[in-house]
């Protein structure tokens, strides 16, 4: 269908089957730069790499396109093939209304086996770390660990159990609307 041009000029995104339009406005996309500015200052050169907006392995019904995802390796490692499992070691999505992102992508990535997934959402003004999603034997969903930092709290990296950085929520947001960070 994207081929034949039915979503010329929308974007859209295939998750468990189901199609789904991504609005992509100001907050969003300067929050998108804004994280990947951040992990591209704290990874280590030629270990990783972070790519916003681009697919990674898909599955099933599934065709992600997460926000950024840090994966191991530079660009020139994913010529041929999108990034999988074994490959990413952080998936972000940024939201400010999509419940998507909490319920579809959150089982999917669990049961696809990826390691960490953070929400870093602009209405609630915080950031969502989800880790270890389990054997793949598990049901979707399940086994991840939560934690939610707010605004003016700091949020490790984590690759491979080590500390790479960390990073303030706060310079991750738009400007709240009373001015604040």
């Amino acid at each position: 269908m994207q081929d034949a041009g039915l979503f010329e000029g929308r974007h859209v995104e295939l998750l468990d089957g189901e199609l789904f339009e991504v609005t992509k406005n100001p907050p969003h996309n300067a929050a998108v730069a804004a994280l990947a500015d951040a992990l591209r200052a704290i990874l280590p050169r030629g270990a990783f790499s972070v790519r916003e907006e681009k697919s990674i392995e898909p599955w099933a019904d599934w065709w992600p396109e997460p926000d950024i995802a840090v994966v191991r390796g530079i660009a020139a490692d994913y010529f041929e093939r999108h990034p999988g499992p074994a490959d990413v070691v952080l998936l972000v999505e940024v939201c400010d209304t999509s419940e998507q992102d909490r319920t579809s992508k959150l089982a999917g990535y669990a049961a696809a086996g990826f390691p960490v997934y953070w929400i870093l959402d602009l209405r609630l003004r915080q950031l969502e770390v989800y880790r270890d999603p389990g054997p793949s034997g598990r049901a979707p969903g399940t086994g991840w660990a939560k934690e939610v930092i707010p605004e003016e709290g700091l949020v490790a990296l984590l690759i491979a159990g080590q500390v790479v950085g960390r990073l303030a929520v706060a310079e991750l947001l738009p400007r709240a609307e009373d001015g604040a960070s």
